[in-house]
């Protein structure tokens, strides 16, 4: 389950695998859904509808066009249209801007719940897991979706190797032993294809620098340093809304 707030009320949408409450009607074709309404979107979730009306267009044989809204976004009713729940930047355009998920994605400073994220990756924690721990839901589906996210973007990546820096330290596994080793397998493999593999990896590596040089800034905006014992026993997982 996940909340947005539009003009300071707080709206629902239920993913795929959530609960809905007793009682509650969902129309399956949001197309012909009414202000009020519990709609179904084209990616499976339910979301209420909250804005329904005509628009008027300059460009096009259709001067008028009907659109629905919702706490994520408004669409045309078209019988091409797909509504999703991704929430817009912009919730009552058409365009809507850029999707909220890209803003996660090409952000670069860490919030705190995704520091806590990170913290729980390091200690071992699945990534689905993690996210239940640092952020608020409980959604196992929903968790696993936003936590896949969250692992492909360079600021936890980087976040990651800087937390994992005191372990592979521990473990003498630096840049050097790598090299050493990758040195030895290309020198001592009698087939081509897996001496390509080693230099192909070789070559990724040699390059690494340049290419994960993104600086991981915190909400404070210092550099990001890893996790302190007593920062690990200070922090604590957000509230989960209620609802």
């Amino acid at each position: 389950m996940r909340f947005y707030r539009v003009n300071g009320i707080e709206h629902k949408v239920y993913d795929p695998d959530d609960n809905l409450p007793n009682g509650l009607i969902v129309q399956s074709n949001w197309k012909v859904g009414n202000v009020g309404d519990w709609v179904k979107a084209d990616d499976d979730c339910i979301t209420q509808i909250l804005r329904k009306g005509v628009m008027k267009r300059q460009k096009g044989k259709a001067k008028k066009v009907d659109y629905i809204g919702t706490c994520t976004g408004t669409f045309p009713v078209y019988s091409s249209t797909k509504m999703d729940t991704s929430k817009r930047i912009n919730i009552y355009s058409f365009g809507g801007g850029k999707l909220a998920d890209d803003v996660l994605i090409d952000r670069t400073k860490m919030t705190k719940s995704e520091q806590i994220f990170v913290m729980h990756l390091a200690r071992g924690t699945s990534p689905q897991d993690a996210y239940i721990k640092a952020f608020p839901t409980n959604n196992p589906g929903y968790a696993k979706f936003k936590s896949a996210q969250l692992v492909k973007t360079k600021r936890i990546r980087t976040a990651m190797k800087e937390e994992l820096k005191p372990v592979l330290e521990e473990l003498q596994l630096d840049e050097t032993f790598v090299l050493k080793n990758i040195k030895e397998v290309i020198l001592s493999s009698e087939k081509d294809d897996t001496k390509l593999k080693a230099l192909f990896k070789l070559a990724d590596i040699m390059d690494m620098e340049d290419k994960n040089k993104t600086q991981v800034t915190q909400v404070s905006g210092a550099l990001f340093q890893g996790f302190t014992p007593e920062q690990v026993e200070e922090a604590e997982r957000p509230k989960e809304l209620d609802g």
